[in-house]
């Protein structure tokens, strides 16, 4: 139960943090109430990962992922839903893969939110190259380091959310 209220705890604080002209929700000065929502997504694992691939980049690996991944909106209305956490990857590659706004184009950021109540480390990351294995409930993304709230990297860890700017 712990566990459930500092993830939600941490869920909340990011929420604040990028409804406040951060990454979640700044379509810029024309915007107006009738604008299509922009929604963050959440997906949950059990334990995960991380690789240095070279010196700027390394490969998350999310182990025991949910099945479903929650998104939500700031605005203009309030929505949250959930989709299959293999239909969130698979429009990542199909609806997302084109345009200026594409995450080919401008990968979305993410806060991968790792450790317990005790200790938890924050990483601001950009993901790339997402790959889905629902059979295993393995997910893994290419990710560069934008942020982090510790000096070391956890190679290994435990349970983490990643709250992704789905734009």
């Amino acid at each position: 139960m712990k566990l459930l209220y500092s993830v939600l705890l941490s869920v909340i604080f990011f929420i604040l943090i990028f409804s406040s002209g951060g990454l979640a929700y700044s379509q810029g000065e024309n915007a107006t109430s009738t604008s299509e929502p922009r929604f963050l997504s959440i997906q949950h694992a059990k334990s995960g990962s991380i690789f240095e691939d070279n010196a700027i980049s390394y490969t998350l690996e999310l182990n025991n992922v949910s099945d479903k991944t929650i998104l939500f909106s700031d605005g203009p209305e309030r929505i949250v839903t959930s989709v299959n956490t293999s239909d969130f990857i698979g429009n990542w590659h199909w609806y997302w893969s084109t345009g200026p706004k594409s995450f080919t184009a401008d990968p979305p950021n993410a806060a991968l939110i790792v450790g317990d109540e005790g200790s938890q480390d924050i990483m601001i990351v950009e993901l790339t190259n997402p790959v889905h294995d629902p059979t295993a409930k393995k997910l893994k993304y290419d990710i560069v380091l934008e942020n982090t709230t510790s000096t070391d990297i956890p190679n290994e860890f435990g349970q983490s959310t990643l709250v992704i700017d789905a734009r």
